[in-house]
């Protein structure tokens, strides 16, 4: 996605607009958080999205149309309070989804790439689209929506991965404002809820040591669902490292629910030196305190 030169160009989007951040979209290190961001990329993927299904596709869509898998790029910092412009472009369909991919711009330079896949969803679990969602595909001119035919859903949770996969585990509870107005667990807080694995995972694998100098800054994140339903009052995660670089490591984790795989997710993170904020080699302290926490193969349904 980072390879292709159009997404940093504002003008390549056909969709677009300006959103004003908020100061509760600002982190402890005082720029947009990572979260925030990806929750401003889902609502330019909503506006695509309603450009083509119409006004009120959001609200009552038969089958309900919302994201299966999402990547974002965080391409510089950005600040509140100026606004942001967002782009988007709706790229293709397949038996997957309908892909659409947004970018966010401040200051004139663009500050982020992100790409949804979005798909039908019935009874928690992917169902290809209606034959008036195709219909819509087609006289919007989406390319491969000529292709689409009845009975072609997507990915289910063949080949999912276990809990017992992943050598860190946690319990995280879910509130009210987890789900959706489709009444599934959202984009939002899946984003959330990967940035809170990661966090505390670190947090707890460092424990009482003294922390290195330097710092993590979140470059790329992969977020993929499996099921998608209301959610009960409790998920367990889990967690590690699927790779350990010289200047960065990705933390791979998936969401459960009774034992049953809800979604997948990945973080890609670069080391700092915080006083130049560019990039810098990973402490070998950071390194020793992580090697136990390698993933010693890759679970299933984790890769994009």
């Amino acid at each position: 996605m980072r390879q292709d030169a159009w997404r940093r160009e504002a003008a390549s989007y056909p969709l677009s607009g300006e959103v004003l951040p908020r100061y509760t979209d600002v982190d402890i290190w005082q720029h947009m958080n990572n979260s925030a961001l990806i929750s401003i990329q889902g609502e330019a993927v909503h506006l695509a999205v309603r450009s083509v299904f119409g006004a009120r596709a959001w609200r009552d869509s038969q089958p309900a149309l919302a994201c299966a898998r999402s990547e974002t790029d965080f391409l510089a910092e950005s600040y509140y309070p100026e606004p942001l412009a967002w782009g988007a472009k709706l790229l293709s369909a397949d038996p997957e989804g309908v892909r659409v991919a947004t970018a966010l711009f401040q200051g004139g330079r663009c500050v982020g790439l992100h790409e949804a896949c979005l798909q039908g969803w019935t009874d928690g679990l992917p169902a290809g689209f209606s034959a008036d969602q195709r219909e819509a595909l087609r006289t919007a001119q989406v390319p491969g929506a000529e292709a689409l035919v009845a009975g072609q859903p997507g990915r289910g949770d063949d080949n999912a991965p276990a809990l017992a996969d992943f050598p860190w585990r946690h319990r995280l509870d879910i509130r009210f404002g987890d789900s959706d107005a489709r009444r599934m667990a959202s984009d939002a807080w899946l984003a959330r809820c990967a940035e809170q694995m990661r966090i505390t995972f670190l947090n707890e694998a460092y424990g009482a040591r003294t922390r290195p100098r330097g710092g993590m800054m979140v470059v790329h994140v992969s977020l993929r669902w499996l099921r998608r339903a209301m959610p009960g009052a409790q998920w367990e995660i889990g967690c590690g490292v699927a790779q350990l670089g010289e200047r960065s490591l990705t933390v791979r984790g998936a969401c459960f629910e009774d034992g049953r795989c809800l979604a997948t997710c990945e973080s890609v993170m670069v080391a700092i030196d915080r006083q130049t904020r560019r990039s810098a080699p990973v402490p070998e302290e950071l390194r020793a305190v992580l090697e136990p926490w390698r993933l010693r193969a890759a679970p299933l349904g984790l890769t994009s």
